[in-house]
């Protein structure tokens, strides 16, 4: 039998969510960038509603943002408890003009949990930590998930001294919000008392609202692998400068992006695998109508689920930039700026997660995620999961990305039973039947 969530869940979600995006350039809506006067005015709200909900705020070395729900001091059996704990977060940060339920729905969804286990009045034999992980979207720096890297060990220090357009230091910005950036070439030091590190997120992606399923198992995150591409010609007079003798940069860059195109294509098609390539950023210089372009900086945004595809796609993306080289006079440099490899999620909580949807009356299925998320570097110190929930049409990163509140409400009990199942209780529902 389909269960729906109460109106005080459904109305508790909605409120939140209407506030966490009202945090947003007034006239980019939706726009909190990490560090930005919109994100640290959303962080402060966070704060104060995990401090409502019973938690301990503090903020980590990296940044993150974490409220604690301390154990119990004796386990069921009479122990004394072992300091383990469980995560369950996503992020805040959005990217631009992007949408109001990326990272917002699993941080909710994680205070969810939390109102649940209050309102029944339920001890845990670990302690539950409910996470904003700093920083998981794309930045001006050119690395994504900020905070889960930094549990990871992966935030190094050529990464924290990065320097934006604007003179700001990464690793200045990740002091300024309370972050120390200390210990950032080593692993989250108690992270074998990790028991679970537990994220839902919408879909980004529409299988789930297509074959109608209330939750997606995830079984692995892709690796996600970025470049910059900088393209030097000669920058001229439009007017004076024969077509013949043009080093055109944004020409030869436009070549580079057709082919990525094509080869990304034919890799995906071949390998039957999850397979994509971008070019979404791009910088002309000097930008402007009466002159040839002498330089275009830009990203490429590589992912696949498979190493092989990978090897094939930068052996041949080598090749595509000689040839642009000898083809439009122009010079082409390619430098790495940021890489995760494949994460797959731990086979014991996806049971847990997919138990957990069955006894709450949900319909769940196994995907893999097209996207990267804060998981996927967690999954590199401690069993971790992630589920999906749908979003109309599959619309994300930007405005019109929609997931209902009633969506929200049953990702959370899913994360709830397990949570419980986690703490040694028999799996139970916690959807009100």
């Amino acid at each position: 039998m389909k269960v729906s969530p109460a109106k005080a869940q459904t109305a508790r979600i909605a409120a939140a969510i209407d506030k966490l995006a009202s945090f947003t350039e007034a006239d980019r809506p939706y726009t909190r960038l990490v560090f930005s006067p919109e994100f640290d005015a959303a962080r402060h709200w966070l704060a104060d509603a995990f401090a409502a909900a019973g938690l301990v705020c503090h903020i980590d070395s990296g940044g993150n943002l974490i409220g604690t729900r301390t154990a119990n001091l004796k386990k069921a059996n009479g122990d004394k408890a072992d300091g383990t704990k469980v995560l369950i977060g996503s992020h805040i940060d959005t990217v631009p003009a992007g949408g109001r339920f990326d990272g917002i729905a699993g941080v909710i969804a994680a205070l969810e949990v939390v109102h649940y286990l209050n309102q029944n009045q339920i001890e845990l034999p670990f302690d539950l930590e409910i996470v904003d992980y700093l920083g998981e979207e794309l930045n001006v720096w050119g690395t994504s998930c900020l905070g889960s890297r930094h549990m990871a060990g992966l935030l190094t220090p050529e990464i924290l001294g990065r320097v934006d357009a604007d003179g700001r230091q990464l690793g200045n910005e990740i002091t300024r919000i309370g972050g120390t950036n200390l210990g950032c070439d080593k692993v989250r030091s108690d992270a074998d008392q990790i028991l679970a590190c537990l994220e839902l997120h919408i879909e980004q992606a529409k299988i789930l609202e297509t074959q109608g399923h209330d939750i997606g198992i995830v079984t692995a995150i892709p690796g996600i692998y970025r470049y910059g591409i900088s393209v030097k010609g000669q920058a001229g007079h439009s007017g004076t400068t024969p077509m013949a003798d043009r080093q055109d940069a944004l020409v030869a860059a436009a070549d580079i992006i057709q082919a990525i195109n094509r080869l990304a294509s034919d890799i995906a098609r071949d390998e039957n695998q999850h397979f994509v390539a971008t070019i979404g950023k791009i910088d002309v210089f000097p930008n402007g109508a009466a002159i040839v372009p002498g330089q275009v900086e830009m990203t490429l945004d590589m992912r696949s689920a498979s190493a092989h595809a990978k090897s094939a796609f930068l052996a041949a993306f080598e090749t595509i930039c000689r040839d642009c080289v000898t083809r439009r006079n122009c010079a082409v440099d390619v430098a790495p700026l940021a890489a995760a490899d494949i994460a797959p999620m731990d086979s014991d909580l996806m049971q847990n997660l997919s138990d957990s949807a069955a006894i709450n009356g949900l319909s769940a299925i196994k995907l893999a995620s097209g996207a990267g998320h804060d998981t996927a570097h967690l999954s590199r110190f401690a069993p971790a999961a992630i589920i999906f929930i749908p979003c109309r049409d599959g619309l994300s990163h930007c405005p019109e990305e929609f997931a209902s509140n009633e969506a929200i409400a049953k990702g959370a009990w899913v994360l709830t039973s397990c949570v419980l199942a986690l703490a040694g209780k028999p799996f139970q529902a916690v959807a009100k039947q």
